[in-house]
């Protein structure tokens, strides 16, 4: 067996992955990159961000022909129909595309090798990498984790019968489901609903916690689902799942809401209750490596309890997103080159739903702030008399700003309007930096624009 001397193992080349080993290679760090996919990218590239948004991208656009008449635009009738197998050849040109390219700029840089197959380890400093029939043994001096998630299963009676999806296979589905029967209210399920909702299915949403998607701004949230139930998606809370019965062409769902007994039927039936830690084959027992449900354990400086070894991204669990992941792999890159490094902080970290609108945060919800203790206020922009949101014509939603009392500081900013995506930059900012409400008030926002709401916002707080 052929034995191999890197200053760094990486096993994993998504987002929590690939930065840090282009990061180290461009340092001169003799760095192996492993990943068991298909190509670079992860579960945000293959199976989660990337072709949710693609899906969605047609729906919106479907949805919007629906609607032109509104803007004096004639069409010739209803919205159009759906070539579902251009969509899935559209989403697999896009992401073999953007594979291809992150290959490529890896193999511009000497020092790193990436090598698709499987990485287990089989000590604090060693590990037996498979690729293609072939077997190596690796030695390292440091190494990073990197793995990502995996489709939570639920157990329930009938979850692994024919024609129940995950939430990757979904991504995958051949066809547009007259209706389906989504179970899970998170980020995954809404932004599901409503594509599919939009693509003509009929969609039943059932969410176990009292409302949909939990840690969000409740304020917010309680405004989402309105408006997916203004679109037919029939929503229901608080229940809890009995049972899945049927076959490949029709399910029914079985669920207690308030101690009574109901059920949905659907031609497609899809668990979307999240993802958990990937610590599978990874070889953790040869190691001090501790992990739990949660995730892999890690310290400040993302650290296992072996020296040496550190875990990025979904592996360490919450919150699980791509451009969290890649800030915690710069971060190790930069503390294992030796430069001052500026690991992400929870309150610091942005996030969009993809829902319909897009829902944007960052920093500390107002129920959050208060529960850890801090004094805070809340300064609200209605978009209903917005004038951007008015001519793109869907003045629906919220700005929320949250600020300490005593210094005025901004610590978290909530947003629900479509475009919302668009402003986290900013709001990315004011939290990161401290922004008070002053400042935010003092700079100039151009008109008409969804941005200018900030603006607004804090000049109404500061009165």
């Amino acid at each position: 067996m052929d034995e191999q001397k890197v200053d760094v193992l990486i096993v994993g080349g998504g987002p929590g992955g690939t930065p840090a080993a282009m990061a180290l290679a461009q340092a001169g760090k003799r760095v192996l990159l492993v990943e068991a996919g298909r190509g670079l990218g992860g579960t945000c590239l293959f199976e989660g961000c990337i072709p949710s948004k693609i899906f969605r991208e047609t729906a919106a656009r479907r949805n919007a022909l629906a609607h032109a008449a509104e803007f004096g635009l004639l069409t010739a009738g209803s919205a159009p129909a759906v070539d579902w197998a251009q969509v899935q050849a559209r989403k697999h040109a896009i992401l073999s595309g953007r594979a291809q390219g992150a290959l490529a700029k890896a193999k511009t840089l000497p020092t790193l090798e990436v090598v698709f197959g499987r990485a287990r380890l089989t000590g604090p400093r060693s590990a037996l990498v498979e690729s293609t029939g072939q077997r190596r043994s690796v030695r390292f001096d440091a190494a990073i984790l990197a793995t990502g998630s995996v489709s939570t299963r639920l157990s329930i009676p009938g979850a692994d019968g024919p024609g129940v999806l995950d939430s990757s296979s979904l991504i995958e589905i051949g066809f547009v489901p007259q209706s389906l029967a989504l179970i899970g209210g998170g980020p995954i399920g809404v932004e599901m609903a409503q594509i599919f909702s939009m693509l003509g299915s009929r969609v039943t949403l059932l969410e176990a916690a009292p409302r949909i998607l939990g840690p969000v701004d409740a304020a917010l949230a309680d405004l989402l689902a309105q408006r997916l139930a203004a679109g037919g998606i029939d929503v229901h809370t608080g229940v809890a799942v009995q049972g899945i019965e049927g076959g490949e062409a029709m399910h029914i769902v079985r669920f207690s809401h308030g101690g009574q007994l109901q059920q949905v039927q659907a031609q497609v039936v899809a668990i979307v209750a999240g993802r958990h830690p990937n610590v599978d084959g990874l070889g953790l027992e040869t190691t001090r490596v501790l992990f739990d449900a949660h995730g892999v354990k890690v310290d400040a400086t993302l650290q296992t309890d072996e020296p040496g070894i550190y875990a990025t991204g979904d592996l360490v669990g919450q919150p699980m997103f791509a451009h969290w992941a890649t800030a915690q792999a710069l971060s190790v890159a930069r503390h294992l080159l030796g430069a001052p490094p500026d690991f992400p902080r929870p309150e610091h970290n942005s996030a969009v739903i993809f829902s319909s609108p897009e829902l944007g945060m960052v920093g500390l919800t107002e129920d959050a702030a208060r529960a850890s203790g801090v004094d805070v206020a809340v300064a609200d922009y209605d978009y209903r008399g917005d004038a951007r949101a008015q001519i793109s014509g869907d003045p629906f939603g919220r700005l929320r700003l949250v600020w300490r009392r005593d210094d005025q500081r901004i610590v978290g900013v909530h947003v629900l309007v479509e475009g919302a995506a668009d402003l986290m930059g900013e709001a990315a900012l004011a939290v990161r930096f401290g922004l008070t409400i002053d400042q935010l008030a003092a700079a100039i926002h151009p008109h008409p624009t969804l941005t200018e709401a900030f603006g607004l916002a804090a000049q109404t707080a500061r009165r």
